[in-house]
């Protein structure tokens, strides 16, 4: 995390924010937020991002504090009090302080600004390794705080040798990662879930990309098996860009790699982005 932080009207050093124990984040992991980047000190997608982050907030019956415009100068400011370049911002709200334990009052917003670290560049030409996993989010649409599931999987993703978790309903679809969504290509085709998936910034701004270049596009689930047998597949975020994903649970996808459709697709997101 950078110098400056925001947490409700002030700015402090980081390492002097302070929320209460009563905080509803910290009691029952009750709380929103949102992640985006900033290059050359501007941030991207930021409607996007600002429009999702209200959403997830009214999913949980929480309202930001103040509108779109007064909420972007507090990200702007935080950008700049922070040098600017390129980074990260997360805003996150919480439950408040609860005096029951359980019940949400004032929300606290956080503007937290972070450095930025690429993922490793091999994973672009080499791909990434991904283990399908049987998990279904409660509040698909709400990008909330609980990442138990995530997180609590890394010794087995380790064990594994997978870098990423691939989601899987009880139905054998595959709706998405733990941070990230996810799509296939199938004769030509882009396919991506658009059920029960938390709809990803990244990801529409992928399928327009895609449209530009003349990729057909589909939205609608994606089997287990329609995942290994695919031509393609492609892990995606706000971190990730668009990442190839070459081998599910040990066996490869397609040639491996990043195949043609997604090579076209990372060289285009650059210039798009």
């Amino acid at each position: 995390m950078l110098d400056q932080v925001y947490l409700n009207g002030e700015i402090l050093p980081a390492a002097e924010a302070r929320l209460h124990v009563s905080d509803l984040s910290i009691l029952r992991g009750y709380g929103v937020f949102d992640y985006f980047r900033y290059v050359d000190g501007e941030p991207r997608f930021l409607d996007d991002h600002l429009d999702r982050f209200r959403l997830s907030a009214l999913g949980l019956g929480m309202e930001l504090p103040f509108g779109r415009s007064e909420l972007a100068a507090v990200i702007l400011d935080m950008i700049d009090r922070n040098g600017g370049g390129e980074g990260g911002i997360r805003a996150v709200l919480t439950g408040g302080y609860a005096e029951d334990g359980y019940t949400p009052i004032d929300p606290n917003l956080l503007i937290l600004p972070y450095a930025f670290t690429p993922p490793p560049a091999q994973r672009y030409t080499e791909g990434c390794s991904a283990m399908l996993h049987l998990y279904e989010r409660q509040l698909p649409r709400v990008k909330s705080i609980d990442y138990l599931e995530g997180i609590r999987i890394q010794p087995l993703l380790r064990e594994q040798g997978a870098d990423y978790p691939l989601f899987v309903d009880r139905d054998r679809n595959v709706r998405e990662s733990d941070r990230s969504n996810f799509m296939i290509v199938r004769e030509g085709r882009l396919i991506t879930p658009v059920e029960d998936v938390l709809l990803g910034i990244t990801r529409k701004h992928l399928l327009v990309v895609a449209a530009q270049l003349g990729i057909p596009v589909e939205e609608r689930c994606v089997s287990a098996d329609e995942l290994l047998s695919a031509d393609e597949a492609i892990i995606c975020s706000s971190i990730k860009g668009a990442m190839p994903i070459s081998r599910v649970d040990g066996r490869t996808v397609g040639g491996g790699g990043a195949g043609p459709i997604t090579r076209r697709l990372m060289r285009a997101w650059v210039e798009y982005a």
